[in-house]
């Protein structure tokens, strides 16, 4: 799918998969291909379909550990113009709660194992409001939320330009090439 959104991480995504269709993307932990680059683009459109009633700007939390699905879930919400709030499985339903909160998510993707479901907004949601956000010209792409171990933990935003930046700077400082396995799943 040829994005006609100027989003720089689509636009890296769409070169990467016209250069790898059939390679291996994603290795479980015992070496076997997980997905390959099409299998991810495939996902990809199986997920934005299940997004779609979700109006673009709103937060939808990923909640789904290292599951090779991951990646799908992220090209498909920036497709959707959706901005992505990554929770670690880990955290309590009191801080979860919290971050659905601050962050206003109205839908989250969970995985109870082998499959990605997508919660409906009045399943995950905080509060039976759900109010649109208003981003204006700056609308993010990904939000993290601080730990609040000093203060009231906060949205830190992210936008495509930064991410992208962030991950050729890794790259490039550590030397990682395509050669490289790629453990960031």
């Amino acid at each position: 799918m040829r994005t006609t959104l100027d989003d720089p991480i689509l636009e890296a995504w769409e070169e990467t998969l016209e250069k790898n269709r059939q390679r291996a993307a994603i290795l479980d932990a015992q070496g076997k291909i997980a997905r390959t680059f099409s299998e991810i683009e495939e996902r990809a459109g199986h997920f934005a379909t299940q997004l779609a009633a979700i109006p673009p700007g709103q937060v939808i939390a990923i909640q789904i550990g290292n599951h090779p699905d991951w990646p799908s879930l992220f090209l498909a919400c920036l497709r959707r113009q959706l901005v992505v709030l990554p929770l670690e499985q880990t955290i309590s339903d009191e801080q979860k709660q919290s971050a659905f909160e601050i962050c206003r998510v109205v839908a989250a993707a969970v995985s109870g194992g082998r499959d990605v479901q997508i919660l409906p907004p009045e399943t995950a949601a905080a509060t039976t409001e759900i109010r649109v956000n208003d981003w204006g010209n700056d609308r993010p792409s990904l939000l993290k939320l601080t730990s609040g171990t000093t203060a009231a933990p906060r949205a830190v935003r992210f936008r495509s330009e930064q991410l992208l930046a962030d991950c050729e700077n890794i790259c490039e400082t550590m030397g990682i090439s395509q050669r490289d396995s790629n453990f960031g799943v």
